[in-house]
């Protein structure tokens, strides 16, 4: 918008110019017009000096047509010099408002390119969250996997717990009934062998090896 009406404001401008220079030519045609009248008028005083009496109501014609176009010629140059002010006076206003809007539209290239810089800058900040939160969800989604896996694999591991400790109390069941059977036979016998007193031994060592074994894991 700026640039269009500093255009429209040389336009303007250049056309008062032209119309400065038409009246300066209005102005040398009248000069000239006038110096052709003063030629006549010398070339009718020269041509009829013999004749003044006869010629007195002409020359005093001629001299006031000359008045009279002198007259015209101030009044038209008084015009032209209130005219050529006028337009002077336009033209150093319509260049102060060029000056203003050129130093307005500096100021706003300025700001314009300081507001992209901005943009810019935020754009890269942006660019960088966008990452930083890509990245953390990547991040969450291997927690999250992770967590899975370890419920997946705590399931498991409970899951062969329960197992074991099944197979813990069935193997001391079974135990405790094989030990009861050989304390009876040890006790027809009459206090059984030492061999079957060792049998216990390694039994009770191997129910206590896999006691603490169960409680670690």
């Amino acid at each position: 918008k700026h640039e269009a009406k500093i255009k429209s404001l040389t336009d303007y401008m250049q056309n008062m110019e032209q119309k400065r220079r038409q009246l300066e030519e209005s102005q040398d045609s009248l000069n000239e017009e006038l110096a052709k009248l003063r030629a006549q008028e010398k070339m009718h005083e020269v041509s009829f000096k013999d004749k003044e009496k006869e010629h007195l109501t002409r020359l005093q014609d001629a001299e006031e047509m000359k008045k009279a176009l002198e007259q015209q010629m101030e009044s038209h140059r008084e015009a032209h010099q209130k005219q050529l002010s006028r337009l002077r006076d336009e033209i150093e206003e319509k260049q102060k408002i060029i000056d203003e809007i050129r130093d307005m539209n500096q100021k706003l290239q300025l700001e314009q390119e300081k507001l992209s810089a901005d943009y810019d800058k935020l754009k890269i900040e942006d660019q960088e969250r966008e990452m930083k939160l890509e990245k953390l969800i990547m991040l969450n989604d291997k927690r999250e996997q992770a967590r899975e896996d370890l419920k997946g694999l705590e399931e498991t591991v409970a899951r062969e717990l329960q197992t074991l400790h099944n197979l813990r109390k069935l193997f001391v069941q079974d135990l405790t009934t094989r030990v009861k059977k050989s304390v009876e036979l040890d006790s027809d016998d009459g206090g059984g062998s030492a061999a079957q007193k060792q049998k216990i031994s390694f039994l009770e060592n191997n129910l206590e090896q896999l006691t603490k074994v169960h409680k670690q894991v």
